[in-house]
């Protein structure tokens, strides 16, 4: 698995840098979780998490959505994640 850096306000692979913003536990289920949301509408953040990425743009209705990960327990980079969005 590749070498994420979570940063203040982005997130890189080292190649690939997304900026970001974070969110955790804010889910209905009360699970807990990190949220990682795309700032831009590029491919970034799509390309370092492509099990975890989400993105509901419909080009039919004009409705553009940057696009968000959202990292669970037992994703190998909730940690790394979780540590930086609590000192942000």
């Amino acid at each position: 698995m590749a070498t994420i850096k979570f940063m203040k306000h982005y997130v890189t692979d080292g190649s690939i840098k997304a900026r970001i913003w974070y969110s955790t536990d804010n889910r209905h289920d009360m699970k807990k979780c990190v949220r990682l949301y795309s700032k831009d509408y590029g491919q970034g953040l799509g390309a370092m998490f492509p099990e975890a990425y989400e993105n509901d743009t419909d080009m039919m209705t004009d409705y553009f959505d940057k696009g968000r990960v959202i990292l669970f327990e037992d994703h190998p980079h909730y940690e790394a994640a979780r540590k930086r969005a609590e000192m942000s």
